[in-house]
């Protein structure tokens, strides 16, 4: 079996079913490569609280032809999001290939929370995430507090 058909496996056995799928549609995603906008569209998100709070699963349907689909691990680092805390979440990005999102997984709602998304590739990556995720999450925290801190003391 090949890395690929072993972490969908993973994803249908061990995180799907003990997770909780998002009812609604979900616009797509999209990115710039290449100079070019790419369009990733949303086939799934997985509500993951049960094990991991504030934790989403995305399934995207990827541009290319492989792999067809696309697994996103992200965690919601802000309910509401705003330039700001984009500018403050930024440092973490490229030192641990992630992407920051202003995406609103609920559309019902009016609030576009700020997600930080982590390519799952293999197995192994979805534990490692999860950690280093969490991890960044604390340290953006802090730093918001530190900041509101500072902002009550002028």
């Amino acid at each position: 079996m090949s890395d690929q058909e072993d972490l969908k496996t993973f994803v249908k056995t061990d995180i799907i079913k003990s997770s909780k799928k998002v009812k609604g549609k979900h616009s797509p995603i999209s990115e710039v490569v290449d100079d070019v906008l790419r369009v990733l569209k949303v086939q799934a998100i997985y509500d993951l609280n049960q094990n991991h709070k504030n934790f989403y699963l995305f399934n995207l349907k990827n541009y290319f032809k492989k792999p067809k689909i696309i697994y996103f691990l992200s965690v919601m680092l802000a309910n509401n999001s705003s330039d700001l805390l984009v500018q403050l979440a930024g440092e973490y990005l490229v030192k641990h290939e992630l992407k920051i999102i202003q995406y609103s997984i609920f559309p019902e709602t009016l609030r576009v929370p700020l997600l930080l998304l982590k390519e799952i590739k293999i197995i192994d990556d979805y534990t490692h995430s999860i950690k280093a995720l969490n991890k960044i999450r604390n340290k953006f925290r802090n730093k918001i507090l530190r900041l509101k801190n500072l902002v009550e003391n002028e």
